[in-house]
């Protein structure tokens, strides 16, 4: 059950938690249950290369600021996310930054939470 707020107003000036992860600085802010990250990958990020894994097994729901990022699913489809792009990329994927330039993106939620927030299907394995 989604937990009731009557109005708020939060500023990634000021986050709840920041966490730095595989090379990511991540900024979170919490609005009522739901997260809500702004995520800077670096130029040069990849996923299987720097977070210790093969495939990502979240889901994102989110906004790209700048930057560009290409996430391919389990099937080979390949989803590039570039400034002004909302995206869905569900379960089970591998993601790199293009380009010379961080890729910012804000997301809202992640992993099991959005998949069943925004009903994601898991990706093609």
């Amino acid at each position: 059950m989604a937990t009731p707020i009557s109005g708020t107003m939060k500023s990634f000036d000021k986050p709840d938690e920041h966490v730095a992860k595989g090379g990511v600085e991540i900024d979170v802010l919490q609005v009522g249950d739901m997260k809500v990250k702004r995520a800077t990958y670096p130029s040069g990020w990849k996923f299987s290369t720097h977070m210790g894994a093969p495939q990502c097994f979240d889901t994102h729901v989110g906004y790209t600021v700048s930057g560009r990022l290409i996430a391919e699913l389990g099937d080979g489809t390949r989803i590039e996310a570039g400034p002004g792009s909302v995206f869905v990329i569900p379960a089970g994927h591998d993601a790199w930054v293009v380009g010379d330039e961080p890729c910012v993106i804000v997301q809202f939620d992640e992993g099991d939470s959005a998949a069943r927030r925004f009903n994601v299907e898991a990706a093609a394995a």
